[in-house]
C-alpha cells in the first residue's frame, strides 16, 4: 500500500495520540469520519498500523540499563534467544559491527544489575558484556 499525503497525516496523528477519536482526526484533516475510518482500516490491513499501545511511565526505584554484548560464537541465534530469556531483559536489538547486541535491562537494584552482567559475561557464548546505567531518557512527544 502506498501512503499518500492524507494517510501520512493520519498516521502521524495516531502516532502522537492513539486515543484520539476518528471524528477528531477527520476535523483536523478535513475528511468525514467514515473516510478516515476506511483509511485507518486499510492501513491496519496492510500492516502499516500494527497496533496501538500505552506508553507507561518507568517505575521509580528500579535500575534501568543498556548492556552491550559481544558474542563469541556464530551463528548468534542461540545466544540472542538465551539473552532475551534472562530475567530483567526487557528487549534486545541485534547489531552488525563490534557490538553484536544491545539489551535493555530493568532490575530492582544495582546489585541485581551486577549479578546479571556477571552471568552474561560468564556464558561461553559471550566474549564481553558491558552495562551502562540509564540516568534519564528523552523521547519525542
Amino acid at each position: 500500500m502506498e501512503l499518500d499525503r492524507t494517510n501520512k497525516r493520519i498516521a502521524a496523528i495516531l502516532e502522537r495520540d492513539a486515543r484520539i477519536s476518528v471524528t477528531e482526526i477527520g476535523k483536523q484533516i478535513g475528511l468525514s469520519r467514515p473516510a478516515v475510518q476506511a483509511r485507518i482500516v486499510a492501513m491496519e490491513e496492510a500492516g502499516i498500523i500494527r497496533g496501538y499501545h500505552a506508553v507507561i511511565r518507568k517505575q521509580v526505584g528500579l535500575v534501568r540499563a543498556l548492556m552491550f554484548v559481544e558474542i563469541s560464537r556464530r551463528p548468534c541465534d542461540k545466544a540472542l534467544q538465551w539473552l532475551l530469556s534472562l530475567e530483567g531483559v526487557t528487549s534486545l536489538v541485534s547489531l552488525a559491527g563490534e557490538v553484536d547486541a544491545v539489551l535493555s535491562v530493568t532490575v530492582p537494584s544495582a546489585e541485581d544489575l551486577s549479578v546479571l552482567n556477571d552471568r552474561v559475561g560468564a556464558s561461553p557464548f559471550i566474549s564481553e558484556a558491558r552495562s551502562h546505567v540509564i540516568l534519564r531518557e528523552y523521547a519525542k512527544a
